[in-house]
């Protein structure tokens, strides 16, 4: 084998125990690798985890998975059987599927309202807390391994394929830099304290979630583990707007010594859900003011825009109005904080009546937001010349952007918006 061909503990198709056919690697990292495999008794695709016949005893799998295989929770895989296959300890693992975080957060995070995004965190922070209850670190906790399933369940994976390190003299970094503790860095790490970098780690993936960016970056890997062990740690509070509580917890995770963290994962879970109680009182006494006209003749659509809406902001008020002369309506009885227009509509346009609202000073207290599947480019400069906050045209952008400009409203009332608006 070449020095550029990775080394495979199981080759694809090899029938591990009589009873596995190995069918492709899902993950490897220094420690092993992770295969998905066939279990052909039982007719059912599982995932196998073997360690290289080179790792230190202490790492022993075998350890490792009577650990697990005491542990039932949903944010842990479950483990069906312990073996050995040419001298080589394996587990077998129930397969998840569904898509990382990392994911997750390149599509959708932007629009991903930030009581979501702490419902992610809490569940990985309790997965993490019965991990180490049950005596064992993560050790390289980072959205790439973390598993979003189709079902909702949010499960942390390679759970032990790499154990974190830096070897200055040769420049090598074991792990994932982005997410790794100061005292590994500095090679002070020890064996009673591995949890804590766990905890150090789940900060950093926590700053990027709520954030929407890394704490700490640099031009390679070395200098990014020089930023974690000597910059100061940045404030969730300076780079979006949240609860004091939950920067505070997103600072103490990142604490540059390890007993100035959190002793346990379930305190991170605690506080994490306080803050979301938090963020939801706040979000729906503001909601309760926020009103919210659509004004469209294709029903179809109204009715699309007012799903986005109601997901972005449950409690605001939502009126939908058909043509012009209803819009005219609700404006003279209560003009709405939000207007979703449309600007081509039978007998009068959404240009014509956004210009009369205009000249009869009902739109001051409005934002008002174009829309169309085809509107002329001199309306739609027109209407952003007049005043109109932005303009979507209607297909796959739609949603996002309705989401987006929701938000963005909903946060300003509670002074805790969410990271992309």
């Amino acid at each position: 084998m070449s020095e550029s061909t990775p080394k495979t503990i199981f080759k694809i198709g090899e029938l591990v125990s009589d009873a596995y056919e190995i069918k492709a690697v899902l993950g490897r990292g220094g420690m092993g690798q992770v295969f998905d495999a066939q279990d052909v008794g039982l007719v059912r695709r599982v995932a196998i985890k073997a360690n290289f016949a080179d790792i230190e005893a202490q790492f022993s799998i075998r350890n490792e998975a009577r650990a697990l295989a005491a542990i039932k929770h949903p944010g842990v895989v479950g483990v069906y059987a312990l073996g050995v296959h040419e001298g080589i300890d394996y587990m077998v693992m129930e397969h998840v599927s569904g898509f990382t975080l990392a994911h997750h957060l390149d599509r959708l995070g932007s629009t991903t309202p930030i009581a979501e995004r702490i419902d992610v965190l809490v569940a990985i922070a309790d997965g993490m807390a019965a991990i180490h209850r049950a005596g064992i670190s993560h050790g390289d906790i980072k959205p790439e391994n973390i598993l979003l399933a189709a079902s909702g369940r949010v499960v942390l994976m390679d759970l032990g394929l790499v154990r974190a390190h830096y070897e200055p003299d040769r420049g090598i970094v074991a792990g994932t830099p982005d997410y790794m503790a100061p005292e590994i860095f500095s090679g002070t790490q020890l064996g009673t304290e591995r949890h804590l970098a766990d905890v150090y780690a789940f900060g950093v993936l926590a700053y990027r979630v709520l954030a929407g960016a890394l704490p700490y970056t640099g031009k390679d890997p070395v200098d990014v583990l020089l930023a974690h062990a000597d910059a100061p740690v940045p404030k969730l509070s300076d780079a979006v707007s949240v609860p004091k509580r939950l920067s505070e917890l997103v600072s103490s995770l990142m604490a540059k010594e390890p007993n100035d963290r959190p002793v346990s994962m379930d305190a991170a879970v605690w506080q994490l859900r306080t803050a979301k109680e938090e963020i939801q009182r706040g979000t729906s006494a503001s909601e309760g003011g926020l009103s919210v006209l659509i004004v469209d003749d294709d029903v179809d659509i109204a009715r699309l825009v007012a799903m986005y809406v109601k997901q972005a902001a449950p409690g605001a008020e939502i009126i939908l109005a058909a043509d012009a002369q209803q819009a005219l309506e609700q404006f003279r009885k209560k003009p709405p904080r939000l207007v979703f227009l449309d600007l081509n509509m039978p007998r009068m346009s959404g240009f014509e009546l956004f210009t009369y609202l205009r000249g009869a000073n009902l739109v001051e207290a409005s934002t008002v937001v174009a829309m169309s599947a085809g509107g002329s480019t001199s309306d739609v400069g027109l209407m952003l010349e007049l005043g109109a906050q932005d303009f979507i045209p209607k297909g796959p952008e739609l949603r996002g952007r309705v989401t987006r400009i929701v938000s963005s409203l909903a946060a300003s009332k509670t002074k805790h918006p969410g990271p992309g608006t």
